[in-house]
């Protein structure tokens, strides 16, 4: 017992002597390498620092001054200052535990992975005046303090292994292609979850204010609100590469669920659009859901000013609603070509519904490929509803299109109109009432043209149609049941001194005329396909011509003109020249799709032209159509006969013939 005893209090002496030995050592400049000695046992860095301050009245307190932490004789972080307070439970506890660490004036251009350090928890770290330059990362000036910080894991980010608060400010911060200025964050994060109480910054001279909640393990994140203000971009190349980053950047996420975002006060300004003072809220949208799959979410947006492609807006407003396969406007309008357009409605992937849509004072200049837009356009939607339409004192101008055109004082009514139903244009419901106060149709003048038209349960009939020209009218009206697949039609046309342009300007045929022409045409068939159009086509045309002058040609440049391999509209030169014409009735008959054109001669002096045609729409062999004209001492006869075009050309002058087989031109014949 009495041998035990000695032992027990040898060990304590020992014990006692070896921490004073200790202590002592590191009140001295071999302090220093006392604790590396200890940091090497443990982990792969060491600490080297000019002073280090201990006293033994704060035996949990230790401070080094100008400290560098190195690795492979690599510095790796350099810091003004290092402070550690140790707790008292590293002394019960197998765990080393930092009441706090506190590190000032850190600067490090290759931040370490931290996950080689042994087992041990920080319970407040501070790091102050930080500076960390790396490829992917960026801080200047920044305060970092986080609760229960611990030893990384292999796959943990040193900033993301705490638990607790996170309270967080820098000077500037930039990460990959993100750069933010005055970032100042405060958060809480306990295992998997983060919640984010509030984060504001300043980014591309706009303020950013933002609440979220990220959960790590669903990789789900909500952001409960976003602000922008004062945004601004002009740079094309940098949104580019915020798209592309975004791409990347989202990966981890599965979803993101943006309960509010907010743009106010900002602006775009980009090739293809962009806009001033905006200010947009936008609720409830989910992502990677697509605006199709969206579950109750709301847009409202509204700018001075905007612009899409060549289009300019002014004042627009837009409140739009977001269901699933449905897109609900509560409200969008604007300033637009110098007139106002309000629309209200909705969209799905295959229908186009317009509850109301009122237009005035528009005018529209169509570009050179506004009709492959247009069916670009149209060719969505299966069905084209307009419940009410209004459109007032409005104008529409196409000056290069094929057939140029203007249209002015355009008024048009509609009410419960279905105007394309399964893929199918046509009114099929409604009533639709158009009234034009001018319009200019390839240099014809229209006047106070009229239009209405009703349909029930696709029963479509043109009611009425006038068009007035400067000294003449064409009145037509017309029938066809949509709901037939055969479509059945009628039409009767009554024109009273119409202007003999329209033959060359409207319906591209290779005679340029002035003078007048009175008409009656009824006609009928089906318009099921047209297979159905060409068998069934039956009626009769008749036509007095009155005043007829061949315009702007001579008989001679006519002559060549027709001798060409495919004869197409002439365009007359401007010799303010006529030549006085005298014509036969046209009559014509169709029976079912047979056309008989009864001999038609239209004389002059100097010139002689006779046509004769028997045409059947439904057997090529049974096409005939022959063109005689002369000219002067010249004369030149033209024939179609079953699929075959032939011009013969002789003289009287010289005695000589010349007979030129062509191929038929199939699209400038009727079939």
């Amino acid at each position: 017992m009495r041998l035990l005893s000695k032992f027990v209090l040898t060990l304590v002496l020992i014990v006692v002597i070896s921490l004073t030995t200790l202590i002592g050592l590191l009140h001295t400049r071999y302090n220093e390498h006392i604790f590396n000695f200890i940091l090497a046992q443990v982990s792969p860095y060491q600490i080297f620092a000019k002073k280090i301050d201990y006293d033994i009245r704060t035996p949990y307190k230790i401070r080094f001054e100008h400290a560098e932490i190195t690795q492979h004789e690599q510095v790796l972080v350099h810091a003004d200052s290092i402070q550690l307070w140790l707790s008292k439970q590293s002394i019960t506890n197998d765990k080393l535990v930092f009441n706090g660490v506190k590190i000032n004036n850190i600067t490090s251009a290759n931040m370490p992975l931290l996950a080689t350090l042994p087992p041990l928890t920080i319970k407040r770290l501070v790091l102050n005046n930080t500076n960390i330059n790396t490829p992917q990362f960026a801080i200047k000036h920044g305060l970092i303090q986080m609760d229960n910080w611990q030893t990384p894991t292999d796959n943990t980010p040193w900033w993301q292994s705490f638990n607790g608060s996170l309270q967080m400010s820098a000077a500037s911060i930039k990460w990959h292609q993100l750069a933010l200025q005055q970032l100042l964050i405060n958060a809480n994060k306990q295992a998997q979850q983060w919640h984010l109480n509030g984060i504001s910054a300043h980014w591309q001279q706009a303020t950013i204010t933002a609440q979220a909640l990220f959960n790590n393990d669903s990789r789900r994140l909500t952001i409960d609100q976003l602000t922008l203000n004062k945004f601004h971009l002009q740079d094309q190349q940098l949104l580019t590469d915020w798209q592309q980053q975004f791409t990347q950047r989202t990966v981890p996420f599965k979803t993101i669920n943006i309960k509010r975002l907010d743009i106010i006060n900002s602006s775009i300004e980009l090739p293809q659009w962009g806009a001033d003072d905006i200010n947009l809220s936008l609720e409830n949208w989910q992502w990677p859901q697509n605006y199709w799959q969206q579950q109750n979410s709301h847009l409202s947006f509204s700018a001075s000013h905007a612009k899409w492609h060549q289009i300019n807006f002014e004042q627009p407003l837009a409140e739009l609603e977001f269901m699933p396969q449905q897109i609900i406007s509560h409200g969008m309008s604007a300033h637009i070509m110098e007139g106002f357009v309000r629309v209200d409605g909705w969209i799905d992937p295959q229908q186009l519904f317009i509850s109301d849509l009122k237009a005035s004072g528009i005018k529209w200049f169509l570009g050179k490929n506004w009709l492959q837009t247009w069916q670009q356009w149209q060719h969505k939607y299966t069905d084209v509803i307009f419940k009410k339409l209004n459109i007032n004192n409005s104008q529409i101008t196409s000056p290069t299109s094929t057939v140029p055109f203007q249209l002015a004082g355009i008024d048009i009514d509609a009410q419960d109109a279905v105007l394309k139903q399964n893929n199918q244009w046509g009114l099929w419901q409604g009533q639709v009432e158009a009234n034009l106060g001018f319009g200019s149709i390839n240099q014809v003048v229209i006047n106070q043209a009229i239009a209405t038209m009703y349909s029930n349960a696709g029963q479509w009939q043109l009611d009425k149609l006038v068009l007035p020209f400067n000294h003449g009218m064409l009145k037509a009206r017309a029938r066809i049941a949509l709901d037939d697949p055969q479509r059945p039609w009628q039409l009767t046309m009554i024109g009273d001194t119409i202007p003999a342009q329209i033959l060359s300007q409207w319906l591209s045929l290779p005679l340029s005329l002035t003078g007048a022409i009175d008409t009656q045409i009824k006609l009928n068939g089906q318009a099921g396909n047209r297979s159905d159009f060409n068998g069934h086509l039956n009626g009769t045309a008749q036509a007095d011509f009155r005043q007829l002058a061949l315009n702007n040609i001579t008989p001679q440049q006519l002559f060549s003109h027709w001798q060409q391999p495919h004869i197409s509209a002439f365009n007359p030169t401007e010799t303010a020249s006529q030549l006085p014409l005298t014509a036969t009735p046209l009559t014509l008959t169709a029976q079912d799709g047979a056309i008989e054109l009864q001999p038609l001669q239209v004389t002059a002096k100097d010139l002689t032209l006779n046509i004769n045609s028997h045409w059947n729409l439904t057997d090529i062999k049974q096409q005939q159509l022959k063109l005689e004209l002369a000219a002067g001492c010249q004369h030149l006869t033209r024939q179609w006969d079953q699929g075959v075009s032939t011009v013969t050309v002789g003289s009287s002058c010289t005695g000589k013939t010349k007979y030129v087989p062509v191929n038929v031109d199939a699209t400038a014949l009727p079939h």
